[in-house]
């Protein structure tokens, strides 16, 4: 008996944690207003097109793959633009992402990507 209550407890753990997975939130969900991405082109135009077309972000994102997208905005804001890391404003730093993010596919939604604001429980997926 103690045998198959503590086999139905794994298996109830398991299905708990496979449910937490299925319910993570990613940027498939909406997760960047389309205001957002209307400022982050223009910053991307000037600022990062010159050395990155957005075959390089399709690679990148595949290389963040299931990663939080507020380690992808620190890492950017921390290494970008290579000739003067960290210039750009937050806010700009967030609306390239959003930019980057749409012209790979992914949807618009309803709230702003705000990195302190639940940016670390948006989980990055490939396009």
């Amino acid at each position: 008996m103690k045998k198959m209550l503590g086999l139905g407890m794994a298996v109830l753990c398991l299905l708990g944690a496979q449910w937490s997975l299925a319910q993570q939130k990613t940027v498939k969900d909406g997760v960047f207003t389309q205001a957002q991405v209307d400022a982050g082109k223009p910053v991307y135009d000037s600022v990062c097109r010159t050395c990155h077309d957005q075959r390089f972000y399709r690679d990148t994102l595949r290389s963040w793959n299931n990663q939080p997208l507020l380690w992808l905005w620190e890492s950017v804001m921390g290494t970008m633009p290579a000739d003067n890391p960290g210039s750009l404003m937050f806010q700009e730093y967030t609306d390239v992402i959003a930019y980057i993010l749409a012209e790979q596919g992914f949807p618009a939604g309803e709230v702003a990507l705000d990195p302190d604001n639940g940016m670390d429980e948006i989980h990055i997926v490939q396009p």
